[in-house]
């Protein structure tokens, strides 16, 4: 992935020689599914980033696609869901309709028109910036959470387990 950003590592230090005039991306967008292995493999490509080349996230080239959760069929029409909460919302204002509710399986078991509107196509598909508002605080969590110390990770994921927000 270092080469694909456009980056070489310093043979002497091991490290990344970053170089913004090389990014050859503007925009490296991470997919995932819509659930919480997604969000793990997000946490790891995160993770993978931060540890090589932070500046990437610093200087705003990386985002992650919001896949669709639901797709409602209503006859020959249809349209997607985020999440739980957008279904509930949709069955709410649509209680008088009838309609088909499908549960998106994940991003490789869309067939390529799914696949195309939803994650592709730029005018339809949902992404967001990943960014970073305390280097420090990011340092931190990124240690607690992937580091080499299991008890660490484990007080942390128990004392901030009601704060989680799957996007």
């Amino acid at each position: 992935m270092i080469k694909a950003f456009g980056f070489d590592i310093d043979v002497k230090t091991g490290k990344v020689k970053y170089d913004e005039d090389k990014v050859r991306y503007d925009k490296i967008i991470i997919c995932a599914d819509a659930d919480v292995d997604g969000a793990h493999i997000q946490s790891l490509f995160y993770t993978f980033v931060w540890s090589f080349v932070p500046q990437l996230i610093e200087n705003g080239h990386i985002y992650t696609t919001v896949p669709p959760l639901y797709k409602i069929t209503i006859g020959k029409e249809y349209k997607y869901l985020k999440d739980d909460d957008a279904l509930a919302r949709f069955r709410h204002d649509n209680a008088s309709k009838k309609y088909t509710v499908n549960r998106m399986k994940g991003l490789g078991e869309m067939d390529a028109e799914e696949l195309g509107e939803t994650i592709v196509d730029a005018h339809n598909r949902n992404i967001k910036q990943v960014t970073v508002s305390d280097i420090a605080k990011a340092n931190e969590l990124f240690e607690h959470l992937m580091g080499s110390s299991a008890d660490l990770r484990k007080k942390y994921i128990v004392e901030h387990a009601g704060e989680v927000e799957i996007i």
